[in-house]
């Protein structure tokens, strides 16, 4: 999927969506918002990596966070699988997995793919910073599930001036970050590594998506 369709916004657009995570009134939700927000849409966290956070995956002395192959989920009911998960062990079990719901669910939460195991570093960024120091502090992580994930999201949305309510999502947040880093010269090494692709075609797409690289290297020139 190219990533104009993936409803990226632009940095303007962002602001406005952290201006809309900031009206949120209730100061636990407000943070949630932003949490969302900075690491899907600032280190390119993809949902499911969001919403099984812990804060053992934080190295606070190098600023980095770190992916790991599994993790257990426990967050449904009674303990149990999420419905993220849920839904990606009924995905497999659905394309001829010969394994039970059980055995398979053991293995869950696990990154989409083997690269996406990797270290995010947030040196660069006080915001994010302070808001994931915020949600380890309240949560020790993010405490609930993908659909609490599109509700603060969506609170965002409807908060913040001059967006629709449907202007992104939660992959869409991931695409921003993508468009954002490549727009300051992110190289693709170093884009593929961040984003956990096993393509580096997928990293091409975001060099130039909205004019960023271009202007920068005329900022460069004249």
């Amino acid at each position: 999927m190219a990533p104009s369709k993936d409803r990226t916004v632009t940095e303007r657009e962002f602001e406005y969506l952290l201006c809309g995570a900031n009206a949120i009134e209730n100061e636990r939700r407000r943070i949630e918002s932003r949490a969302v927000l900075l690491l899907g849409g600032r280190l390119g966290l993809r949902p499911g990596e969001i919403t099984h956070l812990r804060g053992s995956w934080v190295d606070w002395d190098r600023q980095i966070i770190s992916i790991p192959e599994h993790q257990p989920c426990d967050k449904g009911q009674n303990g149990g699988l999420c419905g993220y998960c849920r839904q990606a062990v009924e995905q497999r079990l659905k394309h001829g997995a010969e394994e039970s719901f059980a055995a398979l669910g053991k293995r869950y939460w696990v990154p989409k793919t083997k690269a996406a195991a990797r270290a995010v570093p947030f040196h660069f960024s006080w915001r994010v910073h302070t808001t994931l120091k915020q949600l380890i502090e309240h949560h020790g992580g993010w405490a609930y599930s993908f659909s609490t994930l599109q509700r603060r999201l969506q609170t965002a949305l409807e908060k913040a001036p001059r967006l629709s309510p449907n202007q992104t999502t939660p992959h869409g947040l991931r695409a921003t970050a993508a468009s954002y880093h490549a727009g300051r010269g992110l190289d693709l090494p170093a884009l593929r590594a961040m984003f956990g692709w096993e393509d580096i075609d997928t990293a091409r797409q975001y060099l130039n998506i909205d004019g960023s690289m271009t202007r920068r290297a005329l900022s460069e020139i004249h």
